[in-house]
């Protein structure tokens, strides 16, 4: 490998010593950059890689619906059956821990085909499960496993555009899988588990032949991590920069392995943005599980729809959610609009849109609660669920570009602090939520969460107004 030394001095910026400055100059600086690449190509791997997070996300809705099946097969209280789906979500929280890091450090590919091959592999053992327990624990195991689709999707849409204007796009077409797989989960969760020629064994297997093929898929998925991508590219070419060598000495990479590996829970413990959205979205999340809960009261028994009609009434959610990438285009404008404002893309402006569409969230729960009794038509709470899904879904859109552009070096380490305490909460309400609606009602209780949202829409407002003044003390963020 020759050394290219001739390259000018004066237009090659100082670099810091730390992984943290290598990473911020091979996003501005490198033009192998993944950023440059073909939209045809970044589209591509973005559509696959939510593709697979439809296909990760439908377990944990569609167990809720096998609820009844697994009651009747091995007995227990619907709080220890309901350990199925809260260990699935938390270990959604465990996985970024390490796979998040993993991303940022060895590339996103092979930790997409080791992991989803994993869970795969992991649901045999779901699909085989000689009693309840074992059922929970491949449960746990499994949602460890999915995990990484989705941390790492958020962060290969941030290594293939950045903080450019279109991000906007890719990042609503995440939400908009992120939010398909849910919504399908129950009805399917239904058909296969009731069917007498499939039953709930095949509700596992088929996630073991799909996931084997995508993991597959995933083989001949180019990388994306931006450092792997420049490291790559000046190896093949042959002529090394010398500032390219500092991106592929053994020194720097030993440099970045151990500000990786520590990435995650720093953000996580120090960084107050990313504990507030969080929280705001662990509480979101949550409120999927208390409506999943209390589904069957509002349409079916309150309204006298059959099992499978109220099942199918969660696609209100994905409803919502096409309205949400109905209306990206105007979030977009709006950012584009700020960007040439201010002479650069500000993170506070993905908040534009959602400065009002926040007050949807508290004004859809109050609405779903207040008629949801049966003494009005069930197109009510539907509708309320379909806006409810609306403002959710943009907000969470609003988060993750917040997130990204936030933390562009380390967005997988960043995406996967911010779920963490999320899945958590929402591990956490899963069971809450029986205990409210059996004492509360789901009347009183989606009221209740109502109250809530009112005091965390204040939280967009405090980002939006105060969020570059908290971004400059951080160590990880990018002060604009």
């Amino acid at each position: 490998m020759n050394v290219d030394v001739s390259a000018p001095p004066c237009n090659t910026p100082p670099i810091k010593e730390t992984a943290l400055a290598i990473l911020d100059f091979i996003k501005a600086n490198e033009v192998h950059h993944p950023i440059h690449w073909p939209a045809w190509k970044r589209w591509g791997i973005v559509v696959i890689y939510c593709f697979l997070q439809v296909f990760v996300c439908l377990p944990g809705t569609s167990y809720v619906s096998i609820e009844p099946l697994i009651q009747e097969k091995w007995g227990g209280s619907t709080q220890v059956i309901t350990l199925g789906q809260s260990l699935f979500v938390l270990g959604t929280a465990v996985g970024p821990v390490f796979l998040g890091p993993l991303s940022d450090l060895g590339g996103r590919k092979w930790v997409y085909v080791g992991s989803i091959a994993c869970y795969a592999v992991l649901n045999f053992g779901t699909a085989y499960a000689c009693n309840l327990p074992m059922l929970i624990i491949f449960m746990f195991l499994s949602g460890i496993a999915r995990s990484t689709a989705l941390t790492n999707v958020a962060g290969t849409v941030a290594d293939l555009f950045g903080d450019a204007d279109s991000a906007g796009h890719a990042m609503g077409l995440f939400v908009l899988s992120g939010s398909i797989g849910p919504s399908l989960g129950p009805p399917y969760g239904d058909w296969i588990g009731r069917n007498p020629n499939l039953g709930m064994r095949w509700l596992y297997l088929f996630n073991v032949i799909i996931g084997f093929g995508f993991a597959i898929v995933a083989c001949f998925t180019p990388e994306t991590l931006p450092r792997l991508v420049v490291a790559n590219a000046v190896a093949k070419n042959g002529a090394v920069a010398s500032h390219e060598m500092l991106i592929l000495s053994k020194d720097t990479v030993w440099k970045e392995i151990k500000f990786v590996t520590t990435t995650t829970f720093r953000i996580m413990l120090t960084e107050p943005i990313i504990l507030w959205l969080g929280w705001f979205n662990g509480i979101s999340y949550g409120l999927l599980f208390l409506y999943l809960d209390g589904v069957l009261e509002v349409f079916s028994v309150n309204n006298g729809l059959s099992i499978i009609s109220a099942d199918l009434t969660f696609l209100n959610h994905v409803a919502g959610v096409l309205v949400m990438v109905a209306v990206t285009p105007l979030q977009t404008w709006l950012f584009a609009r700020d960007h040439k404002l201010h002479g650069r893309g500000r993170p506070e402006a993905r908040f534009l849109l959602s400065l009002g569409v926040v007050w949807l969230f508290p004004i859809s729960l109050f609405w779903f609660a207040f008629t949801c009794d049966g003494k009005t038509s069930f197109w009510s709470p539907l509708v309320a669920g379909a806006v409810l899904g609306f403002a959710e879904a943009m907000i969470w859109l609003s988060m993750l570009n917040y997130v990204t552009d936030s933390y562009p070096n380390v967005a997988a380490s960043a995406i996967a602090a911010f779920l963490i305490p999320s899945y958590v909460i929402s591990a956490a309400l899963s069971h809450v939520g029986i205990l409210m609606i059996r004492d509360m009602t789901i009347k009183w209780a989606m009221a209740t969460i109502g109250f809530i949202s009112i005091g965390l829409c204040a939280l967009v407002y405090i980002l939006y107004f105060f969020g570059a003044k908290i971004r400059k003390r951080s160590t990880f963020a990018s002060a604009f």
